[in-house]
Protein backbone atom coordinates (compact mmCIF):
# COMPACT_ATOMS: atom_id res chain seq x y z
CA UNK A 1 0.00 0.00 0.00
CA UNK A 2 1.33 3.35 -1.00
CA UNK A 3 0.89 6.63 1.24
CA UNK A 4 -0.66 9.40 -0.64
CA UNK A 5 -1.42 12.25 1.52
CA UNK A 6 -0.61 12.40 5.05
CA UNK A 7 -1.47 15.82 7.49
CA UNK A 8 -1.63 16.69 10.92
CA UNK A 9 -0.21 14.71 13.87
CA UNK A 10 -2.01 12.88 17.19
CA UNK A 11 -5.34 12.65 17.48
CA UNK A 12 -5.89 14.58 14.38
CA UNK A 13 -3.66 12.84 11.72
CA UNK A 14 -5.06 11.91 8.58
CA UNK A 15 -3.44 9.54 5.94
CA UNK A 16 -4.87 8.56 2.85
CA UNK A 17 -3.57 5.06 1.25
CA UNK A 18 -3.64 3.66 -2.02
CA UNK A 19 -3.42 -0.42 -3.03
CA UNK A 20 -2.17 -1.50 -6.15
CA UNK A 21 -5.72 -2.50 -7.22
CA UNK A 22 -6.85 1.25 -7.42
CA UNK A 23 -8.74 1.02 -3.29
CA UNK A 24 -8.19 3.57 -0.42
CA UNK A 25 -7.93 3.70 2.97
CA UNK A 26 -8.32 6.96 5.30
CA UNK A 27 -7.18 6.84 8.59
CA UNK A 28 -8.24 10.04 11.15
CA UNK A 29 -6.73 9.27 14.50
CA UNK A 30 -7.94 5.77 15.37
CA UNK A 31 -10.77 5.78 12.91
CA UNK A 32 -10.12 3.54 9.68
CA UNK A 33 -12.61 3.37 6.76
CA UNK A 34 -10.98 0.94 4.37
CA UNK A 35 -11.65 -0.57 0.91
CA UNK A 36 -12.98 2.79 -0.74
CA UNK A 37 -13.20 3.57 -4.41
CA UNK A 38 -11.80 6.55 -5.72
CA UNK A 39 -15.08 8.83 -4.96
CA UNK A 40 -15.76 7.58 -1.27
CA UNK A 41 -12.46 8.18 -0.71
CA UNK A 42 -12.19 11.33 -1.77
CA UNK A 43 -15.90 12.07 0.35
CA UNK A 44 -14.36 10.73 3.71
CA UNK A 45 -10.32 12.28 3.18
CA UNK A 46 -12.74 15.68 2.86
CA UNK A 47 -15.03 15.17 5.92
CA UNK A 48 -11.93 14.22 7.64
CA UNK A 49 -9.94 17.06 6.83
CA UNK A 50 -13.26 19.38 7.52
CA UNK A 51 -13.70 18.26 10.70
CA UNK A 52 -10.07 18.24 11.70
CA UNK A 53 -9.90 22.35 10.91
CA UNK A 54 -13.26 22.65 12.75
CA UNK A 55 -11.33 20.98 15.47
CA UNK A 56 -8.66 23.31 15.44
CA UNK A 57 -11.32 26.75 15.28
CA UNK A 58 -9.91 27.34 11.65
CA UNK A 59 -13.51 27.20 10.22
CA UNK A 60 -16.53 28.35 11.73
CA UNK A 61 -19.37 25.97 11.17
CA UNK A 62 -21.51 27.52 13.84
CA UNK A 63 -24.41 27.86 11.53
CA UNK A 64 -24.63 24.10 10.61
Amino acid sequence: MRTCFEWGEGTLAITLEQRSDLTFRVTYGREVTDNLNYSRAAAVLGSCIMHALACEDVLDNSGT
